[in-house]
């Protein structure tokens, strides 16, 4: 009798535990999400910093990163295999939502700028020289850097679709434009940091730096279902938090964080350092996401996508987690 009474009092002790414990200490330690992990740049490698310092651990998330592209993360994220897209950019999310899917909305961004120069044989001198030239995208159609040359190349004057040829890869990839020029198959490619760096030792030439445009452009940032984010509001709180953690260890770690930039860019140190500091001009401390960047990819798509020309851009983003954090004073 007394074992039972003392079964029965510890059952007690530890719901009261369970029900008194803060999330983040008990059950929801290691809420298990999948989060798709888009382009490669210093922009979208907010990821790895949250993964080696334990960011995600620390907030009660078992994050499962895949490798993949924005194109990809839509329908892995329609069917229900990815919850989260992190260091994405808008176009295919926006396109989607516009197509019919059920919509995605942003909800954090610290890349709002294009972070990309156009990179052509040293051949080509100017703009027009790129006429009936091969382009490559280094990674498939209507992801960011796709969008973003064929924007850049309406800058120049020079119809996408017309003027020039583009060739895609199966996956992020800009490597494969370097290889590609190399190898004399295409012409020119977008490239952002480090790979500018490694096209102009290689002899290229620079034709364009969309960033001296002051065009603002959302780049990279976390992209979910709207309905997962009803759902599921405090995972996606919680993997904001850990990204919030990320972007201070950005700013505030600087060799530690070329450490691991170094690892996921799989380039050199010094190439590495050099990206981090192009990135860190271009870079906001404060991810809440921008109309004004969903606006110009509206711009960008809505040849190809026409109801992007009456969409309504704040549509596309939700601050109020941000919000939130600011309110709670988890930004210092």
């Amino acid at each position: 009798m007394k074992s039972a009474t003392r079964l029965l009092g510890m059952s007690f002790l530890l719901l009261a535990i369970g029900v008194t414990m803060r999330p983040s200490q008990g059950s929801a330690q290691g809420i298990k999400m999948t989060a798709g992990q888009t382009g490669i740049n210093p922009g979208s490698g907010l990821f790895t910093i949250a993964e080696k310092e334990k960011f995600y651990a620390n907030h009660g998330l078992n994050v499962n990163i895949v490798k993949t592209n924005t194109a990809a993360a839509v329908q892995a994220m329609l069917g229900g295999t990815m919850q989260m897209a992190t260091g994405a950019g808008a176009a295919a999310f926006v396109t989607a939502t516009l197509e019919g899917a059920p919509p995605f909305v942003l909800v954090g961004s610290w890349s709002n700028v294009f972070p990309y120069k156009i990179m052509a044989r040293n051949d080509i001198k100017k703009a027009e020289d790129l006429k009936g030239k091969t382009g490559h995208v280094g990674a498939p159609f209507g992801t960011i850097p796709d969008t973003a040359l064929r924007f850049a190349l309406t800058k120049l004057r020079l119809d996408p679709e017309k003027d020039v040829k583009l060739v895609q890869h199966s996956s992020a990839d800009p490597a494969s434009i370097l290889a590609a020029m190399d190898r004399g198959d295409v012409q020119f490619g977008i490239l952002a940091p480090p790979f500018d760096l490694i096209a102009e030792r290689r002899g290229y030439t620079m034709l364009l730096a969309l960033p001296a445009l002051g065009i603002p452009w959302q780049n990279n940032g976390e992209w979910v279902a709207q309905s997962y984010l009803r759902t599921h509001r405090d995972n996606v709180l919680r993997f904001m938090r850990a990204t919030v953690d990320a972007i201070r260890f950005y700013f505030d770690q600087k060799e530690k964080t070329i450490n691991h930039m170094t690892e996921y860019l799989g380039r050199s140190r010094n190439e590495t350092e050099y990206a981090y500091n192009m990135f860190k001009n271009w870079l906001d401390r404060n991810p809440r996401p921008k109309v004004e960047t969903i606006r110009t990819t509206l711009e960008a798509i809505r040849r190809t996508t026409p109801k992007a020309a009456t969409a309504n851009a704040a549509s596309f983003i939700d601050t109020s987690l941000v919000d939130q954090l600011v309110k709670e004073g988890y930004y210092k």
